[in-house]
């Protein structure tokens, strides 16, 4: 025999010849070559069995024994998620309506009008384009987004009030506020974002 089919037949059988695993059971001689959890504790470490142990031990195992009817419940629907986290869906999930927050070119007012919902714009915070009438309104009234029409309202209201011409006498620069404080309030009621 040369070498190298010595080295040949090495490599193609098992080259150490181990003893057959005996089975687990007190007092069976026989071979174990069926594995069985030990506890539910140590699902990875196992017991080696002959096959009429192992079924015996099979047909007594109970994974819940000891929990009562609610951790079952609780072990049960935290394996059916891989017990993983989860949460409830919204009540309104799913519903397919598109948000309405503006993203410049690429926002629903410029190509998505079908399935733009300005009904959710506050609560996800819709915010103008930067440069619009609206961005400019904001900044006339100083208010933030989100925003909502009774906040423009009321600030509208107060803005009236400070800069009115019968507050302020015949100042011509009061009137000019005043016009740019009726356009700005005239542009955000107009918006539909808000």
């Amino acid at each position: 025999m040369k070498k190298r089919d010595h080295i040949f037949n090495i490599l193609s059988e098992p080259y150490i010849k181990t003893k057959p695993r005996l089975c687990d059971f007190p007092g069976c001689s026989k071979e174990g070559k069926y594995r069985a959890p030990k506890s539910k504790k140590e699902l990875d470490k196992y017991f080696w069995f002959c096959l009429e142990h192992v079924r015996l031990y099979n047909a007594r195992w109970n994974f819940h024994a000891g929990l009562s009817q609610t951790e079952i419940e609780q072990q049960l629907r935290a394996d059916t998620t891989w017990w993983r986290p989860t949460w409830p869906l919204g009540t309104n999930s799913g519903s397919g309506a598109t948000p309405c927050i503006d993203f410049g070119r690429f926002g629903a007012d410029n190509w998505d009008k079908k399935n733009k919902n300005p009904a959710n714009t506050h609560n996800i915070g819709w915010r103008p384009k930067p440069g619009s009438l609206e961005e400019e309104a904001l900044a006339i009234f100083d208010l933030d987004t989100p925003v909502t029409k009774a906040e423009v309202k009321e600030k509208y209201k107060k803005l009236v009030k400070k800069n009115h011409p019968d507050t302020n006498g015949d100042d011509p620069d009061a009137e000019e506020k005043l016009k740019s404080i009726n356009r700005a309030y005239s542009t955000l009621m107009a918006c539909d974002a808000i």
